[in-house]
Order: C-alpha cells, then structure tokens, then sequence
C-alpha cells in the first residue's frame, strides 16, 4: 500500500472514531433503520458509507438505472434517504430499486418551490443521515438525476477528497438579498449556486444545528408568486416581480459556510451537471431554468459530453474552477439532471458503454 492511500485510509478511520464519539441522539426519522437489519456485513464492518440523500416528489423515476448503479456496491458501503410527500411509501411495489425500499423519512414535509420548506426538507434528509456514525459523505440529489459512472468511481472520488463540494460564488448583480436580514446575514457573507452539494459530516452537523441563520431564510428569503387565470392550467403561477424575490436553495448553504469562514474547506463546484437554458416569454415562468433530457437526448454523445467537462466558469467572479480532487485532474460531474423516465430505459442499455472508469490516485 502506497504512501498516499495509508493516509486517505488513516482519514477515514479518525473521521469514522470521532463520528462514533459524537454521534448525537437525533429523533428516529426513518420507518426503518439500515442498523437493524442484523446483517452480519454490516455488524462487522466500520468502512465509511456515502449516504444518498433524494429530494423527490413521489415516485422515483429512475429507478432502473439506481437499481443498476447499486448493484455495483456492498451494502455497507452506502445508506439511502428519501424526502418524498407526507404518506408516499417506497415498497417493493412502488420502486424497481432494491435500495428505496422503505427508505422514506419518517417526518417528511410538504415542500414548495421558492419557500425554505426546500432547505427544511435537506435538513431533514442531514438529521437522517447523521443518525449512522459511519456516514462520512452526504450526497444530495433529486429524483431527475442519474449517475454518469460506477459505483466504485463515485465511491473513491468522493472519499479521496477531504473537502465538500458546494456551488458557491459571489454576484454582485444579484438581487435576491434581503436588506432585512443584516441584522444576521451580512452583505459580504451573501453567496448563490445550486443546491445539490457533497458534503463532509462536520459541514453537515454545521447546518443541522444552526439556529441562527435558517430561521432568518424562513422570515424573508421566498419567492412570491400570484395566479395569471388568463394563461393556461399548467402556466398558471407566475413570479411577482414587484416583490423581493429570494430563492432559499440557491443561498442557504453556501451563505451559512461563508459566515461561518469554512470556505477554505469546500471544492467551489457541484458535481452534479445541469444545462441551463433561458426560456422564452409566454413559456412558463421567466428566467434561466433546467432543460428536461427526453428519450431522444439520451445518447451516449449526451453523456460523454457531459463526463468530459473538466472546467466550470464563474462569470460573476472571472473565475474558471479546473476541477480536481486532492490536487489530481478530476471529470467535473458525478451525476446529472434533469431526465426522464424514457430516457432512463434508453440509457439503461448504454450504461455499460460510460459507466465504467478506472479512479487513478
């Protein structure tokens, strides 16, 4: 064994010794708990798990490909965590993914676009998670999104690092703060990017326990919206932009690390990879929004495009972030979003032609 992989291993045991010793007595949140299976694998076994934590609405569309991805693993090597409407239960019936089932918090929530019941639901999937001591990586994704590579790959990717990964970056145009949270949330601690993030455990005990700026998001950080009848059912609801429109997701986590100077312990980039497009007047709510990849998208030139970004430009900071992990050059992207079903079975026969990659240390 090399110099390099004793000390990633020698992490990994001091951080999994400190999480058995801080391991806090959170409320039960789960209907079932990975820790009582009795499975003798796990008993035996203090290897550091990533935990997949899901938004989603109800069903999980891409269950398939989910299916496929942790059949590639050891169960002790990961945990799941699902955020989905209050009463909506994954049983073997409801999901083709052996590793879904009943694994829908306890508590859940319900949650709208633009208000902090968003960030509250990513709270709730971090209390979940902290309950296992050996949950060392908190991954948060959506019910739209798929993984670009094996299991192995996004295993020893995430775990070499020592940072999170969390979008994060300065605008100065941008509008969404709000001059009454300065009594908490200074101007220059004010960061945006997206929400789906990697995190290490002491960031996210970090969020889980802040009380100070969460509440001030709750109060005046949300997006006011108002009914157009002129328009049809589906584009209904429109964005008042005669209000301060703030969008919690976008700010919450990276504002909090900013107060709290962790900055220096964070990749600036999220690796799950979103296209964005400007949609036109007439078409929906304003502004930049996520393209939809249908079965026609879903070609292996989609996803080799995708696996071969290896930058990601900050305009608003005149900044490229050349993406890498533990000083060695790194795909950007882990995952992607947003796809649909159809697209799911179309890709579920590429997958062994972009799955597979050799993680070099």
């Amino acid at each position: 064994m090399n110099q390099k992989k004793k000390r990633i291993l020698s992490r990994w045991k001091k951080e999994v010794c400190i999480s058995l010793v801080l391991d806090n007595s959170l409320d039960d949140v789960l209907l079932t708990s990975q820790r009582d299976t009795g499975s003798t694998e796990y008993r035996n076994s203090t290897k550091p798990k990533l935990a997949f934590m899901f938004l989603a609405r109800e069903s999980m569309p891409l269950d398939i490909l989910w299916q496929h991805f942790f059949e590639g693993s050891h169960e002790h090597e990961y945990s799941v965590y699902i955020h989905a409407r209050p009463g909506y239960v994954y049983t073997k019936t409801a999901t083709k993914c052996h590793a879904f089932i009943n694994r829908q918090i306890k508590k859940p929530i319900q949650v709208w676009w633009g208000e902090a019941t968003m960030i509250e639901a990513e709270r709730l999937l971090l209390s979940a998670a902290l309950q296992d001591p050996l949950n060392l990586r908190f991954l948060l994704l959506s019910d739209s999104c798929i993984p670009l590579y094996n299991f192995g790959y996004v295993y020893n990717y995430v775990m070499s690092s020592h940072k999170s990964f969390v979008d994060s970056f300065v605008d100065d145009n941008d509008t969404q703060y709000n001059s009454k949270m300065s009594s908490v949330i200074p101007k220059g601690a004010w960061r945006k990017g997206s929400q789906w993030f990697v995190l290490i455990r002491k960031h996210a005990e970090k969020i889980v326990t802040d009380s100070l700026v969460f509440p001030v998001f709750q109060n005046h950080c949300k997006v006011y919206l108002f009914l157009d009848l002129a328009l049809p059912v589906f584009g209904q609801l429109l964005v008042n932009k005669t209000q301060e429109n703030c969008i919690p997701d976008e700010h919450y986590i990276q504002t909090l690390l900013a107060m709290q100077e962790m900055e220096t312990e964070i990749e600036r980039r999220t690796l799950t990879y979103t296209w964005w497009e400007n949609s036109k007047s007439g078409k929906g709510r304003e502004g930049w929004h996520p393209v939809t990849f249908n079965t026609a998208d879903a070609t292996l030139k989609t996803i080799t495009n995708i696996q071969n970004v290896n930058n990601v430009r900050y305009d608003t900071e005149s900044r490229i972030e050349w993406c890498s992990s533990e000083g060695q050059p790194r795909p950007c992207y882990l995952f992607a979003r947003k796809f649909t079903r159809g697209a799911a079975f179309q890709l579920l026969d590429l997958v062994p032609s972009y799955e597979k990659a050799e993680y070099t240390h």
